[in-house]
């Protein structure tokens, strides 16, 4: 077993340290951090950068994932067994893009009867006896997190973290669309300025599109990011999902693109293919 976090707590302060020092007194499984710097409050966020990795991290991994604005509410903390990995977030959507019963876009009641059907449990974390003693209401990463992560790394069965529940919050965020004309939204904005959309490049039944957010259409498609002609043109990132770029600049500055816009995309006889 390992253990793997993700908060948007930064390194400057000493929550990382504090939750850090609560798991090496009680395992002795590796502790990898994968990212202290979501922004704060950021669930969208920590949920694409979750989506985005899981699948490179190896079975036997136990993700502690820790942006929690409702930290000491009556928000639930939740236990999710899938895919031989274990999950620890907040009841608050972290878990969206990698739960298996977020049924893409089911009408409502059918995503549900799928959930209870096909999905592992979710388990409520509820069991007292796992928490430090006298913890904080603001600190469920040191208090609550920390020890049943560890706990569950030193062999405890996940059922013992308390009950099984059905259903879990998901983002307010509306699934993409695949048909002639293919929707989708901006999840996410790196660091060099890509806006990454949700449209995944495996199920564009099309070679050559274009894409429109508001009023700007691209129909350029590149490769790679390198020697790329100048103003904005398509590509498929690391995600395996359609990128708004614009060459060694930000395509978000550029055109003033912000998360959660939302684009279409359509087959385009026009659009060229550059490597």
């Amino acid at each position: 077993m390992q253990i793997a976090l993700v908060t948007d707590f930064g390194t400057r302060d000493p929550y990382v340290a504090a939750m850090k020092g609560v798991l090496v007194s009680r395992t002795a499984a590796a502790l990898h951090d994968l990212t202290h710097e979501i922004a704060p409050y950021d669930v969208l966020g920590a949920a694409w950068f979750l989506k985005s990795i899981v699948a490179y991290w190896p079975a036997g991994t136990i993700f502690v994932c820790v942006v929690d604005p409702g930290v000491g509410t009556e928000r639930k903390i939740i236990a999710l067994e899938q895919g031989e990995k274990i999950f620890l977030a907040p009841d608050n959507g972290l878990l969206t893009f990698v739960w298996s019963g977020a049924a893409g876009s089911q009408p409502a009641e059918d995503a549900r009867r799928a959930r209870r059907a096909e999905s592992p449990p979710l388990h409520s974390v509820e069991n007292a006896d796992l928490f430090l003693p006298g913890g904080s209401t603001t600190f469920h990463g040191r208090d609550r997190f920390a020890p049943v992560a560890a706990a569950l790394a030193n062999g405890l069965p996940i059922a013992e973290v308390g009950p099984v529940i059905d259903r879990i919050k998901t983002l307010p965020y509306e699934q993409p669309f695949y048909g002639e004309t293919i929707r989708g939204t901006i999840v996410a904005i790196d660091r060099f300025g890509n806006a990454i959309t949700d449209i995944e490049r495996a199920r564009v039944p099309f070679d050559a599109f274009a894409l429109r957010v508001r009023d700007v259409v691209i129909d350029r498609i590149e490769t790679t990011y390198g020697g790329a002609a100048p103003g904005p043109f398509l590509i498929v990132g690391s995600t395996g999902c359609v990128e708004i770029s614009v060459a060694n600049a930000s395509a978000a500055e550029r055109l003033q693109l912000r998360r959660l816009e939302r684009v279409e995309l359509w087959k385009s006889d026009g659009g060229s293919m550059h490597a």
